[in-house]
């Protein structure tokens, strides 16, 4: 028995655990890809170096949890609330927003550099404390004179 001791995982386990708990639980260095979880409970789970590449998302409660050095690059958020949610240092190159509603936000020390704004509501829009809508009706004036 020269290989006796030594442990050679499965490559095609399948394992389901269904109504069961599982709490204070530790898994490291587990392959779950293609898993499928419904009705889970990840209350003040931690995760840290984890591949979700193509992971999908939905119908999820992620109230006061914190992301960082996260790469989520060509990623899609849809009917996403992000209320109260505070971004800081990090890259939005190329980013899309399409139909989001950010009233009441505050973009501070930001690079805005060569972003377009197109067909949106700007009423009280205010860049440096001046109001954008009156700077936009001015200059408006300015061009029909």
């Amino acid at each position: 028995m020269e290989n006796e001791g030594i442990f050679e995982p499965a490559l095609e386990k399948k394992v389901e655990i269904t109504y069961d708990s599982l709490p204070n639980s530790t898994f490291e260095d587990v392959n779950l890809g293609n898993a499928k979880f419904s009705n889970v409970n990840l209350k003040e789970a931690c995760f840290n170096d984890v591949n979700m590449d193509d992971a999908d998302f939905s119908d999820i409660s992620m109230k006061n949890s914190s992301f960082s050095d996260i790469y989520m690059v060509n990623s899609t958020f849809l009917g996403v609330n992000l209320s109260g949610t505070r971004f800081g240092c990090s890259i939005m190159n190329n980013v899309e927003f399409k139909n989001p509603d950010l009233k009441n936000s505050q973009f501070v020390h930001c690079d805005l550099s060569n972003v377009e704004i197109n067909d949106c509501k700007i009423d009280g829009l205010k860049i440096n404390g001046i109001d954008i809508a009156k700077l936009l009706e001015q200059h408006k004036g300015a061009e029909s004179d």
